[in-house]
């Protein structure tokens, strides 16, 4: 699959629309865009370079490495310390599931704390998405702050079809319905 450049400057044309109020959401301003999880890296380096020419523009934008994000958690729920990780190995399925409901829920929190007061000219590149998986899906998040989250949310994702999301063993990841797929 590789990168594809036309996909990405369509992307990058949306969010133009978009943040520049030339094109009104019918729903909420939420793009995704996929792309193959071998590309990560330069996927990286071209959201970074997007938000350089965005800030160009004039658009306020940041990026967001929800990596750092999923880290700080952790931290803060205690799973990185010598005690936890010690006794991990036999709780594995146990620490799988609290993961899976505590950083759907604290991502989802800080998405709407950080961006809830922003409008739809404002532009939030969430980067670093398959960093989260298989404990967090994107759509449970996004379902989570479609009503506060008002801001252009672009969400590149490694995958190989829309809502398989690292094709994940061919288990079908539940899509997120609303907002626009860049595919």
């Amino acid at each position: 699959m590789g990168w594809n450049s036309d996909k990405f400057s369509q992307l990058e044309s949306t969010i133009t629309a978009y943040v520049s109020g030339k094109r009104r959401p019918i729903d909420v301003p939420y793009i995704r865009f996929r792309y193959d999880p071998s590309v990560e890296l330069r996927c990286i380096r071209e959201f970074s370079d997007l938000a350089d020419r965005l800030r160009v523009q004039g658009v306020a934008v940041e990026v967001i490495s929800l990596s750092e994000w999923f880290v700080n958690i952790l931290k803060e729920l205690g799973f990185l310390e010598e005690a936890f990780l010690r006794r991990e190995k036999d709780q594995r399925a146990e620490i799988a599931e609290d993961l899976t409901r505590e950083l759907t829920k604290r991502v989802a929190n800080r998405l709407e704390e950080h961006l809830m007061k922003r409008e739809v000219s404002y532009c939030a590149i969430l980067l670093r998405l398959g960093s989260l998986f298989p404990f967090v899906h994107i759509s449970n998040v996004l379902s989570s702050v479609e009503t506060s989250v008002r801001c252009t949310l672009v969400i590149p994702y490694p995958g190989s079809r829309d809502g398989e999301m690292l094709d994940y063993h061919g288990e079908t990841i539940r899509s997120y319905y609303r907002g626009e797929v860049i595919e």
